[in-house]
């Protein structure tokens, strides 16, 4: 049986290794990585930090599709309100690889206990489904860990942090350009990573025009128009505060059929 720890390419999944390579034996741990194909090239800078401070390598999975191939084999467009991408690349990915008996564990923070609630009763039903009856770990609140304590972890390895936190994102995944974020979230990516808010914005584009269809991944507005409000200085300061909800995917909003 194996310990799995979900690394995310964050800082709360990196302490959860370290906290597994204590805690089990080391030839029982698997730290697991699922890589959309979308994510940002010092979020491999930061993984391999990570596997060379533990000594120790990172398993890389992968549907082997980016999330735009994904929205074109399924004929839509996904979005907060129906992140498709992140159950197929993630979650489903993480639901196949692990065995029956095996320990998974997520970088669930201190103050988020109803997500680790609602990751039990996902993989309750995988259990179910599948036969195979894993045993789950949240480290985090275990331990009430803070986030200065994982930043401590970080700075006692002499590991960097992931450029999209020293940026100011949240979270670390899909290069800052998620389709679950908010739009606090994507004016940052435009002014701070405008190349990849240009390619989302040609995904989107492109979507549109090979459906058909009036779709976005805001419910309200295209990128395109958003970006437009951004350039005229249209946008109120409430979009240049921080306190947007956290929009981490770590692949658990849902289960396999």
């Amino acid at each position: 049986m194996s310990v799995i720890v979900a690394i995310s390419g964050g800082k709360a999944s990196a302490w959860c290794a370290d906290w597994a390579l204590k805690q089990y034996p080391k030839g029982e741990v698997i730290l697991y990585f699922n890589d959309t194909k979308w994510e940002h090239a010092d979020l491999c800078r930061f993984l391999d930090d990570l596997s060379k401070h533990f000594n120790h390598p990172i398993t890389f999975d992968s549907d082997g599709r980016s999330p735009e191939a994904l929205f074109q084999d399924n004929n839509a467009l996904a979005n907060n309100r129906m992140p498709f991408c992140s159950r197929i690349l993630k979650a489903e990915r993480l639901q196949k690889f692990y065995k029956d008996g095996d320990t998974l564990v997520f970088g669930i923070g201190a103050d988020e206990p109803y997500r680790a609630n609602r990751i039990v009763g996902v993989y309750q039903t995988v259990a179910v489904k599948t036969g195979k009856y894993p045993k789950l770990n949240f480290p985090l609140i275990e331990e009430n860990t803070t986030k200065q304590q994982i930043d401590d972890f970080l700075k006692a390895a002499n590991i960097q942090e992931p450029l999209l936190y020293r940026l100011g994102f949240l979270h670390n995944n899909c290069s800052g350009g998620c389709v679950r974020a908010g739009k606090k979230q994507w004016k940052l990516l435009f002014e701070k990573l405008p190349e990849v808010y240009a390619e989302r914005e040609r995904v989107e584009r492109e979507m549109r025009e090979y459906l058909g269809k009036d779709i976005s991944f805001f419910k309200d507005e295209t990128l395109e128009a958003f970006r437009g409000r951004i350039e005229r200085g249209e946008l109120s300061s409430y979009y240049d505060t921080d306190d947007e909800k956290e929009t981490e995917c770590i692949g658990i909003c849902s289960s396999i059929a």
